[in-house]
């Protein structure tokens, strides 16, 4: 044995006797960092606990007295035994830190939630909870506060796996001060943080100062956060996420809502605000208010997503004053924001609401929905919200009484029924002004009272490709004048209506094309007649400088021996409009009077705001004859507008393809003759009048070997096609079974070649013979070359190039040895 192997023996068993000595020296060490300490008795002095004396087992109840502060060190683990409640009437401090948090746990890491009970807050006006870096693990409830005095505090910990709740006050007095803060709430029965009393009633008397920020509740139970309480005031959610709870993620009850309130109205929600509340995937509401009076309630900058109810839901309030909902986003979920106030048996309320800059979009009903029995609604101000693609609406509001409502800067699109629609008993105040109402099933906006109307004002705004009216303002008895004014209303089933008592004044709109595509059922002038204005019992209506053209018929009224003055409009033609006996030679749009008279003389020659046009579809086809399967791509780029052109319908053998595209690109499958039409519409959602069609023929496939494209001088000429794909890729030719055993045989003269002549260099001998090595790569090359003349043509690439390279590597072998 050499001395080298000796020595590097010796290594190695001296480094197995330097590890075995190592371990045995660390082994009592370790032994004693993990000995365990029992407590057997309550804490009734200053105490502290350390990481260095843990594990801590709690085998029976433990008392904190109310005198004394238990103080546990980062790094304790704390082992609570089976059915064992902390108590805490002094104070318990325990701050861990991010490397060393402090652990509420049991000793068994498997054990479930409900081993052991919870750490229970029972301290007086000075008393404490803190935790901060902690885990509280497998309880039944993390913490329960019976007392309403003192303070807790929780802070970047984590609850987790517990029965019932992770914090729950449960005491009838209230809360003490609470404070959570960046922590993290999992897998909890009923809720992250309730508030309710384990009773029939389960209100809590007050709920005040407490604070919840940066925390996540994730899969806890009922609800995130649950405040059950008569009163509720000086709460603050801020930075708080909630996800995959079975009701609402935040809920604020004062009341069940199968009593009616007391007539003093006891039962409020005052200064509560909610600021960047994210939640999804909830069984409920998102965030909701049941009950009571609200006061200064604030829901900013929030988000909720996927909620089986409402977004937010305000839900049997009895007053709602000074309650704002701004800058929040809700998709996906039944309502966006859902609001039903209620009468107190104390007497009529009063409301002020406002709902500003939310995105409420996608929702299975509306995106705003308002109800309120027997309320008056002081001031409701909707203003620059996105209302869009919401099931049965963008919003609706429906009261007893409705004053000061604002309706402004809105965007309301492409909602499956009204884009805004009012409702009351007495309607005394409602103004909309500068919304896009565009592509709602049903009316843009509307407004109607079953009393008294009076106070409209309906501004700039445009009402643009609206299934109903753009406008539409109705009531029974007359109130103060409606104005409608300075809008653009344009593409809509009918322009604008106007009924009852109610004085009207139109002035300075543009109310144009609403669907003037119409056929006219029998020839005649107001058969199946689209609409610019509609006045049905409106005695004192006045019309004014507006462009009404583009409909069969401009105006249609309905009086009972009233005249409407329709002076100084313009309606679409030089001549002005036809009207039967004061201007029967008009080429405009109609006035027809089916009571009562109506005066359009004397009239403006020209519009006074911009000419819109209907857009002219255009279809071309790059083939009108192919064989089954070609595709043929169908382009709608000629088509022309006054504007820009927004939609393109394609509709292809019945079936329709709609989109900004536009060309569109399709294949027949079986011989025959194909229409397919084109109808565009513009930015403004005025659609084309008569569709552009192009007809295509599916011939049978051809059997010679050419064919002719459609086109007087283009020629396509197809080349003969193998049954088996010989005009592959040359990389698909050498992976065929051929092209594999060629390259088997080849790559291995290869290796073999390049083996012998290095050992050739090292004065070795090579095992394998120079006359072998150049018979493998000899039959590489023929194997191509065969396979390539029997069918695979690309093959013969590779026989060519392989003996041409094989040759080349020889000669630079030789010019090596010859040196």
């Amino acid at each position: 044995m050499t001395s080298r192997k000796l020595l590097l023996g010796a290594l190695v068993v001296l480094g197995v006797v330097a590890t075995g000595v190592a371990a045995s020296a660390a082994a009592p060490a370790t032994a004693a960092e993990t000995t365990p300490t029992y407590v057997e008795r309550n804490v009734t002095e200053n105490t502290t606990w350390m990481a260095e004396d843990g594990p801590y087992y709690v085998g029976g109840d433990l008392t904190v007295a109310g005198d004394a502060t238990l103080t546990i060190e980062p790094g304790t683990r704390v082992n609570v035994g089976e059915e064992v409640t902390i108590t805490v009437e002094g104070s318990l401090v325990a701050a861990g830190t991010a490397a060393d948090p402090i652990q509420f746990t049991t000793a068994d890491a498997s054990s479930d939630a409900g081993t052991w009970q919870t750490i229970e807050y029972a301290g007086d006006r000075d008393s404490t909870l803190r935790l901060a870096h902690a885990v509280v693990e497998h309880g039944t409830t993390a913490i329960t506060a019976t007392s309403s005095e003192g303070s807790i505090r929780l802070a970047n910990s984590t609850v987790r796996e517990h029965v019932r709740n992770g914090l729950a006050v449960t005491t009838r007095d209230g809360s003490p001060s609470i404070r959570i803060a960046d922590s993290r709430f999992t897998d909890v029965g009923r809720a992250g943080v309730a508030f309710e009393v384990s009773e029939t009633d389960p209100y809590v008397d007050a709920v005040r100062n407490v604070q919840i920020s940066g925390s996540t509740f994730a899969n806890t139970g009922a609800n995130g956060v649950r405040v059950r309480a008569r009163r509720i005031s000086d709460v603050r959610l801020t930075d708080v996420t909630v996800a995959g709870v079975s009701d609402a993620g935040v809920a604020f009850e004062t009341e069940s809502m199968d009593a009616r309130p007391q007539s003093t109205n006891e039962h409020r929600v005052a200064d509560v605000t909610l600021r960047r509340v994210g939640v999804e995937r909830v069984g409920g509401d998102g965030v909701a208010f049941r009950g009571g009076a609200l006061d200064d309630v604030d829901v900013l900058n929030s988000e909720v997503r996927g909620a089986s109810g409402s977004g937010f839901h305000v839900e049997g309030a009895t007053d709602a004053d000074r309650v704002r909902f701004a800058r929040n986003t809700v998709v996906d979920s039944r309502n966006g924001l859902r609001v039903a106030l209620r009468r107190t048996t104390g007497g009529i309320q009063h409301v002020t609401l406002a709902v500003e800059n939310n995105e409420l979009a996608r929702n299975d009903r509306y995106g705003v929905d308002a109800t309120a029995e027997y309320v008056f609604v002081d001031d409701f101000d909707v203003r620059n919200n996105t209302l869009a693609e919401n099931g049965d609406g963008g919003a609706t509001f429906a009261t007893q009484q409705v004053d000061n409502t604002v309706f402004a800067d809105n965007v309301v699109r492409a909602n499956g029924g009204p884009g805004i629609a009012v409702s009351a008993v007495r309607v005394r105040g409602v103004t909309a002004l500068r919304n896009r109402l565009v592509g709602n099933a049903d009316d843009g906006f509307s407004v109607r009272a079953s009393d008294l109307l009076g106070g409209i004002n309906v501004g700039f705004n445009d009402a643009l490709d609206n299934d109903e009216f753009g406008v539409d303002i109705a009531g029974q008895r007359a109130g103060t004048t409606t104005e409608i004014h300075n809008n653009t209303i344009v593409a809509n089933g009918n322009g604008v209506r106007v009924a009852g008592p109610t004085p009207a004044r139109l002035a300075n709109n543009s109310v144009v094309l609403n669907t003037a595509d119409r056929e006219r059922a029998d020839g005649g002038r107001d058969a199946a007649a689209a609409t610019g204005v509609v006045v049905e019992n409106a005695p004192n209506v006045e019309l004014v400088h507006n462009d009404v053209y583009g409909h069969i018929i401009g105006l249609r009224s309905s009086l009972d021996g009233e005249t409407v003055v329709a002076e100084h409009n313009y309606w679409g033609a030089e001549s002005g409009p036809y009207h039967e006996t004061l201007n029967p030679g008009g080429a405009g749009d109609a006035v027809v009077t089916d009571g009562g008279k109506a005066d359009p003389v004397p009239f403006a020659s020209e519009p006074f705001g911009p000419r819109y046009e209907r857009p002219t579809a255009v279809l071309a086809a790059n083939e009108t004859t192919v064989e089954p399967g070609e595709s043929v791509e169908f382009s709608g780029h000629q088509s022309t507008d006054d504007g820009a052109i927004a939609r393109y319908d394609f509709t292809v053998d019945g079936e329709r393809r709609s989109g900004a595209a536009a060309t569109h690109v399709t294949t027949f499958d079986e011989p025959g003759t194909y229409e397919v039409s084109l109808a565009v519409e513009d930015e403004l959602g005025v659609r084309s009048l008569n569709d552009a069609t192009v007809n295509v023929t599916v011939e049978p496939a051809a059997q010679t070997t050419q064919r002719t494209t459609a086109g007087p001088t283009a020629t396509v000429t197809t080349a003969p096609r193998s049954s088996d794909g010989s005009n592959g890729s040359l990389l698909a030719s050498l992976f065929s079974l051929w092209g594999g055993l060629g390259a088997l045989f080849y790559v291995l003269a290869l290796m073999l070649g390049a083996y012998g002549t290095w050992l050739s260099i090292d004065g070795r001998d090579p095992p394998v013979a120079g006359t072998t090595i150049h018979a493998l790569a000899a039959v590489g090359v023929l194997t191509w070359a065969v396979a390539g003349f029997l069918g695979d043509g690309a093959l013969l690439t590779f026989a060519v190039g392989g003996a041409v390279a094989w040759g080349g590597l020889i000669a630079v072998v030789l010019a090596l040895a010859t040196r």
